[in-house]
């Protein structure tokens, strides 16, 4: 039984701070309803936090995981204070897809997140084709 909990945030406004006001408020509600609940083997629960006050957060939402579009990667070549080289990797504008029910969107839309994930990644549908192909 695992639950991963995160705090979205974004550089605008920030400071020289992450506020975690939404994550402090509304932590325990989201977390309350899963201390019994049954959790599938191999399962955990990804929970998000939106980048807002407490008091702007608009509820919770159970969704699915969105789609990170993460080709528009860029790798920066730099020297740290010591003289070492070092790299970068950034994303330019990530982008996903609207209009699925995503906790991206419920994210974008003022809500926390509340997603279940499995821990296989197995792509069932192609076992049997890919098994044939190795087949004598």
């Amino acid at each position: 039984r695992s639950i991963a909990l995160s705090q979205v945030y974004s550089k605008e406004g920030l400071g020289h701070g992450v506020s975690f006001d939404a994550a402090e408020q509304w932590g325990e509600k989201v977390l309350r309803p899963l201390i019994d609940a049954p959790f599938a083997e191999r399962s955990l629960v990804n929970i998000n936090f939106p980048p807002l006050p407490a008091g702007e957060v608009k509820g919770i939402r159970v969704v699915r995981q969105g789609f990170h579009d993460y080709a528009r990667g860029s790798i920066v070549e730099g020297t740290d204070p010591r003289g070492f080289a070092y790299f970068w990797f950034g994303l330019h504008g990530i982008e996903h897809t609207p209009g699925h029910a995503s906790d991206l969107e419920a994210i974008d839309e003022g809500y926390v997140s509340v997603t279940p994930l499995t821990l296989d990644f197995t792509h069932e549908a192609s076992l049997a084709s890919l098994a044939e192909r190795y087949s004598p």
